[in-house]
């Protein structure tokens, strides 16, 4: 094992512990490393002096004095990158074996039947259906998802919101693409059909977020709410495998997602809506809220710049 390997591995031996060289040695051994212990012991040095690692003497009843070690917090920064890299890899294969242009009819399917479940007519001829995510987020999965509406809608006008300084390349003639965030769409009161709302931001409380979506549903418009079973925070136990566990920590890394509660968000959306069902789709929570409650004045209308006005209906 080269160095850098071996450094990397160290790292995730200390993890939220503090231990001796040699007990780190006795553990490398066991999990198959073979290394000189003064060769270990010249590593954790070098380490130590860039900052990765601190280091503390302590008395040993059994023997000479000890020299522990445990993360710095630039150590604990550099697992959250190894872990970073590790989970894009995971994501990248994932999307590459699993989502690709031969299951789109799949995904139709699900998402149809998710309609069909709620008792909601499909999106037709001259709906306009807004879908407003995190850049970052594997399941999403741009710009597939986005095919996906496009493709099953023709007739419906999809609009993106999507984060400022996010790219998307797509020539379909039913897609526009605007720049906002899932608290904070560029778009006119009343404007949508349909609203498809993918997770909670952090950057906003619950509430902020549901009267945005409220506000951009016109009167008879419908909301529709995914949120992963890792970021409810009724989820027990939290992971069931560890495809849940590697998506948790993609959602803590983009850092992007706040964790919810059901309870919570039910209640919220029962202050501004009066149709609610709920449905468990592939793992994922979805909530369908219809029969808005907040009806908009006549006459307040929030303008858009000039290059990303869309008028509503």
């Amino acid at each position: 094992m080269n160095k850098e390997a071996l450094k990397r591995l160290i790292i995730r031996i200390l993890i939220d512990r503090e231990i001796s060289g040699y007990d780190a040695y006795k553990e490398l051994v066991t999990k198959g490393i073979r290394l000189r212990s003064n060769y270990l012991y010249m590593i954790l040095s070098e380490m130590r002096d860039k900052g990765l690692l601190k280091a503390r003497w302590v008395e040993n009843q059994r023997g000479p004095r000890k020299h522990l070690y445990s993360l710095s917090d630039d150590g604990h920064e550099e697992f959250r990158e190894q872990v970073r890299d590790s989970l894009s890899v995971i994501m990248d294969a994932f999307v590459h074996a699993n989502l690709n242009a031969q299951d789109l009819p799949d995904h139709v399917k699900v998402f149809k039947g998710a309609l069909a479940r709620f008792g909601i007519q499909p999106p037709g001829r001259g709906d306009k259906f807004v879908y407003t995510s995190p850049s970052f987020d594997p399941l999403v999965c741009y710009p597939l998802g986005i095919r996906l509406l496009s493709e099953t809608y023709p007739t419906t006008s999809l609009v993106v919101v999507k984060p400022p300084g996010v790219k998307f390349y797509d020539d379909r003639p039913n897609v526009t693409f605007v720049d906002g965030r899932r608290h904070d769409m560029p778009l006119r009161d009343g404007f949508a059909d349909y609203l498809m709302l993918e997770g909670f931001p952090r950057a906003a409380p619950e509430m902020k977020t549901i009267l945005e979506c409220a506000r951009v549903l016109n009167d008879r418009g419908h909301l529709l709410i995914r949120v992963p079973s890792v970021m409810l925070e009724e989820s027990r136990p939290r992971f069931g495998n560890f495809a849940e566990f590697a998506l948790k920590q993609y959602y803590d890394i983009s850092d992007q997602d706040r964790m919810v509660s059901l309870a919570r968000v039910k209640s919220l959306l029962g202050e501004s809506f009066g149709k609610l069902i709920e449905a468990d789709v592939r793992g994922n929570l979805v909530l369908y809220a219809g029969e808005k409650r907040i009806i908009r004045e006549p006459g307040v209308v929030q303008e858009l710049p000039e290059q990303t006005k869309l008028p509503a209906r």
